[in-house]
């Protein structure tokens, strides 16, 4: 009987030590890319969403590449128009780099959810009044590495639905 519980409770601490595990790497892959993100220019053009290809998943690297080669055509008939995105759609507008923080990461399976804090605080380029806005980094494993499927702003409009809103953009 010892022995069934002792088997049991060390099957028990291998799959919750997994699980945790599994939750670390997608915070990781997060913290990461938000690093990678804000040492580079936060400008939607080829260069820099091409700079960041290793962190999205094949979907979202699509997306990018549509609205993308969208945006060239729709600027080029209407030159003094502004793009549908005038920056990249991973930070709030203004928002600068020194104020923001890591949340709680959900997930199970292949799939993960990382929460990215941004706090306009007495540090950031816009209001300093301690406005918080939050993002929910949706990620996918592929092939062992967490890559960035989606993005769920706090009003829970999504990256991939503000891609598909600006097709309909003629």
């Amino acid at each position: 009987m010892k022995i069934k519980i002792i088997f049991l409770s060390i099957i028990l601490l291998l799959l919750s030590s997994g699980v945790y595990s599994q939750k670390q790497d997608a915070s990781a892959a997060v913290q990461e890319f938000y690093k990678f993100h804000f040492a580079n220019e936060n400008i939607f053009n080829e260069k820099e969403v091409g700079l960041r290809r290793e962190f999205f998943t094949p979907k979202l690297q699509q997306l990018f590449d549509a609205e993308l080669k969208r945006q060239k055509i729709y600027l080029k008939k209407y030159p003094d128009n502004k793009p549908y995105f005038e920056g990249l759609p991973l930070e709030p507008i203004e928002f600068c780099e020194n104020d923001y923080s890591f949340g709680k990461t959900k997930g199970s399976g292949n799939r993960a959810t990382v929460k990215v804090n941004f706090i306009y605080g007495k540090s950031s380029c816009d209001a300093s009044d301690g406005t918080k806005i939050f993002y929910k980094i949706s990620l996918l494993q592929i092939g062992g590495k967490w890559l960035i499927d989606n993005v769920i702003y706090d009003d829970g409009n999504t990256l991939v639905e503000a891609f598909n809103e600006a097709k309909n953009i003629k």
